[in-house]
């Protein structure tokens, strides 16, 4: 069986075991979004060689970061083999503060250059900002992926060109979300990833991504297998 990866998830919900797929390669990554779920994440990923733990502040929750957060996170990346995020900017709230979210991304974008480590990005109606940012601070060597990506196809474009890997998740089962689809036909086969986002069926997903590319699900499976290996190379090394 083709192994699989999972480019993006969260904690799982108490209750919910999560075991290895029998007689499939696969890997998940599973995402922090503040301080209270960091020490969380980890012990999750303790013992499971199929997680790949990463360690960030969402943007919703940058405007309540306790003083230090950026120290703590520091000293957790530095003990730990972790990715950084799930971090970003989401301007969708008219009350959005635009100018904190920047603040806090920029400050966990540095985090990753300087400990070269891969970084996921939550990016929603702050396209524009978005660029602007990578151009300033760079893309992360080690990695960077826009998590359910949900930009234009010239957007798409335009950050694959910049060497951001772009995954693409359940909306893609949505009718409704016709430019998820069409930016997915748009992007470049070398980086793309696809995700549950901690809610769809990885399979599905898959299934729905396959036939929107028109390719084999098979082919699909291996060719974001060996991105994933890219985007996230200093945590499966």
């Amino acid at each position: 069986m083709p192994p699989r990866f999972d480019a993006h998830s969260h904690l799982p919900r108490v209750g919910v075991q999560e075991e290895a797929v029998p007689g499939r390669d696969h890997r998940r990554v599973v995402c922090g979004t503040c301080e209270a779920d960091w020490e969380a994440v980890l012990a999750h990923a303790a013992g499971r060689e199929h997680v790949l733990p990463m360690l960030g502040l969402h943007p919703w929750f940058a405007r309540e970061a306790a003083p230090g957060w950026e120290l703590r996170l520091g000293a957790l990346l530095r003990a730990h083999r972790v990715g950084v995020g799930e971090c970003g900017l989401d301007f969708a709230r008219k009350d959005a503060d635009r100018a904190g979210q920047e603040t806090v991304f920029c400050a966990q974008l540095r985090l990753a250059h300087e400990l070269r480590r891969p970084v996921a990005m939550h990016v929603v109606k702050a396209w524009g900002t978005l660029l602007e940012v990578l151009r300033s601070e760079g893309v992360p060597p080690a990695g960077a992926l826009v998590h359910a990506f949900s930009g234009s196809p010239e957007t798409a474009r335009e950050l694959q060109a910049m060497g951001v890997f772009l995954s693409f998740s359940g909306d893609l089962l949505k009718p409704e979300r016709q430019g998820a689809r069409d930016a997915l036909q748009a992007a470049a086969a070398d980086h793309l990833l696809l995700e549950t986002d901690g809610t769809a069926d990885l399979e599905r997903v898959i299934e729905a991504a396959a036939s929107l590319r028109s390719t084999s699900v098979t082919d699909l499976e291996l060719l974001t297998w060996d991105n994933a290996r890219r985007c996230f190379r200093e945590l499966m090394a």
